[in-house]
C-alpha cells in the first residue's frame, strides 16, 4: 500500500483537494454576492419617472372691429413651440338679429401683410412664429365691411377670422416635414 498525497485529475491537470475547496467556496462567495445584490436592486430601486413633456400647439386671432370696419388682425401663437400659423376667412350675412341668412358676401379685396402669402383657401405666414408672439405684420391692416346689403337677401357682413397653428419642428421617417404632411405647403417655400 502506499501512502502519500490524495489527488484527484481533472481535465487532465492535477487538482488538489485543498484548491477544489478553494474554487468552490470562491464560485459559491460569488453567487451569493451576485444573488444578493439582484435581489436588493430589485426590491429597493423606486420607479423611473417619465420626464417627456409634450409640446402644446395653439393659436389665437387677435383683431379691432368697431361695427363696419375690422383692422389689426394678426394671429398670436399661444403655445410653448415655434409653430407655422395659416388663416382662413370665411365670411356670410346675418339679419339684425345675427341669424345667418341667405345671400353671397365676398371678403373685400385687401392687400395681406408682408410675409402673409395666399395658396388656395388659406393665407399663410411665411416663417415659423415663436411662442408667444405673433407674425412680424398683421393679415389684415384694415378692411371694410358690408353694412347693408339692397338685393332681396338684405342683411350686413361678417368675417371669421379661423386661424390654426402646427409645430414648425419635427419630420417624420421620410424626412417630410410635419407641416407638409399636415397642410400639403411648406409655407417658407411660398412667395
Amino acid at each position: 500500500m502506499a501512502y502519500g498525497k490524495h489527488t484527484k485529475k481533472q481535465n487532465g491537470k492535477k487538482l488538489s483537494g485543498k484548491a477544489g475547496a478553494l474554487l468552490i467556496s470562491l464560485l459559491l462567495i460569488f453567487t451569493v454576492t451576485v444573488s444578493g445584490t439582484m435581489a436588493f436592486l430589485v426590491t429597493n430601486t423606486g420607479g423611473l419617472t417619465n420626464t417627456f413633456t409634450p409640446s402644446h400647439v395653439s393659436c389665437g386671432v387677435t383683431e379691432s372691429f368697431d361695427g363696419t370696419t375690422k383692422s389689426n388682425v394678426n394671429v398670436t401663437n399661444t403655445g410653448d413651440i415655434d409653430a407655422y400659423i395659416r388663416v382662413k376667412l370665411v365670411s356670410y350675412r346675418v339679419n339684425d338679429d345675427g341669424q345667418h341668412i341667405g345671400g353671397i358676401a365676398r371678403v373685400p379685396d385687401f392687400m395681406p401683410g408682408n410675409g402673409w402669402v395666399k395658396k388656395g383657401d388659406y393665407y399663410y405666414y411665411t416663417a415659423p412664429v415663436a411662442s408667444g408672439a405673433q407674425p412680424k405684420t398683421g393679415l389684415i391692416d384694415s378692411i371694410d365691411l358690408t353694412d347693408s346689403y339692397s338685393d332681396p337677401d338684405g342683411g350686413k357682413q361678417v368675417i371669421e377670422v379661423m386661424a390654426e397653428a402646427i409645430q414648425a419642428e419635427g419630420v417624420d421617417a421620410d424626412g417630410m416635414k410635419a407641416v407638409v404632411k399636415a397642410w400639403g405647403v411648406d409655407p417658407e417655400t411660398l412667395s
